[in-house]
């Protein structure tokens, strides 16, 4: 029999380190987005969910991987800071994927470079000189912060 499969990076991410540790149950993706995978017991979902599958398929299925795009939630989760709900308000889609806006790798970038522009103005950091391209938005990705931390 020949099967398809459409996999995230959370459901991936939750199965290839099952594959080596049974044990796992849940995987947490802060990339671009913000998701969520873990492995619930079929019987938690009306055979409706699973489309139409043989009976069989549900006699012998135990187990399903599960995934959540976490980043639809968090509007009043978590505390906005002034540079969250900017970025918020200046979004083409303001609310939308609140999350992702605060923990997400495309968005992680950006607070930083509003914070950095902030402490220029503000605060003299970099003796008042803006750094190239740093007024422009997006134009700090959080991999450049990952090699700052590191």
């Amino acid at each position: 029999m020949l099967c398809y499969t459409i996999i995230n990076d959370g459901a991936a991410t939750l199965l290839s380190r099952a594959y080596v540790d049974p044990a796992t149950r849940l995987s947490l993706i802060l990339g671009t987005g913000v998701n969520a995978a873990t492995i619930l017991p079929v019987a938690v979902f009306a055979k409706s969910k699973f489309g139409n599958r043989p009976q069989s398929w549900h006699d012998e299925a135990k187990q399903v991987v599960v995934n959540t795009e976490l980043s639809m939630f968090g509007k009043d989760l978590l505390p906005m800071t002034r540079w969250d709900e900017h970025l918020n308000s200046a979004h083409m889609h303001p609310d939308y994927q609140p999350f992702e806006h605060m923990l997400g790798g495309r968005y992680l970038g950006e607070i930083a470079r509003l914070i950095i522009v902030e402490a220029i103005e503000q605060h003299n950091l970099f003796g008042g000189k803006y750094p190239g391209g740093i007024t422009e938005p997006y134009s700090v990705e959080a991999g450049v912060l990952a090699v700052i931390d590191a």
